[in-house]
């Protein structure tokens, strides 16, 4: 992995941290410390939704719609994509195999595995926004949908990182011997 590589996924991770901090030095106070739906990878429910947005008067929303909806966390997403797509890329070039496949084929290997996760964390940041808006109701649907959406990008995300696991592993292997 080069070096502008490395940079890349370091910077990825201390957006990570400060996401995490602002998240849970900020946030989650102003929310009587409940956590935001979207930091639950096993998802959460229609009442626990209810009790974390009615913890939020009306600027502690607007705050954590510019701050956390429209800044950290939608950047962060297509970083880690990006973090991934770097990290899973120098893996496989490990493999001659995958250095002589067309280069369209080096490029689509890796995004299938990253482009799910960034989806769905897409799609639950933009329903979670839409309920703490008030443009979409908080009902048992779209919670439940939410929620899905929730379990489904922590899914995709660990997927991708598994493989990319396993794979700095064998490559580690290969490089050993």
């Amino acid at each position: 992995m080069s070096l502008r590589e490395k940079i890349f996924v370091y910077f990825t991770a201390a957006w990570f941290a400060v996401l995490a901090g602002v998240n849970a030095l900020i946030f989650e106070p102003m929310a009587d410390g409940q956590k935001a739906p979207d930091a639950q990878p096993l998802g959460y429910s229609h009442d626990a939704v209810m009790g974390w947005a009615s913890s939020l008067d009306a600027n502690e929303r607007s705050a954590f719609l510019l701050w956390h909806t429209r800044f950290l966390d939608f950047v962060f997403p297509i970083l880690l994509m990006a973090a991934l797509f770097v990290l899973l890329t120098a893996s496989l070039r490990q493999f001659e195999r995958f250095r002589t496949l067309p280069s369209w084929l080096r490029v689509a290997l890796p995004v299938v595995l990253v482009a799910p996760y960034g989806l769905f964390d897409f799609l639950e940041n933009g329903l979670v926004a839409d309920m703490l808006r008030g443009e979409v109701p908080i009902d048992p649907v779209s919670v439940g949908l939410a929620s899905s959406y929730t379990v489904l990008k922590f899914s995709f995300v660990g997927i991708a990182f598994a493989v990319w696991f396993g794979l700095w592993m064998v490559t580690g292997r290969v490089r050993a011997r």
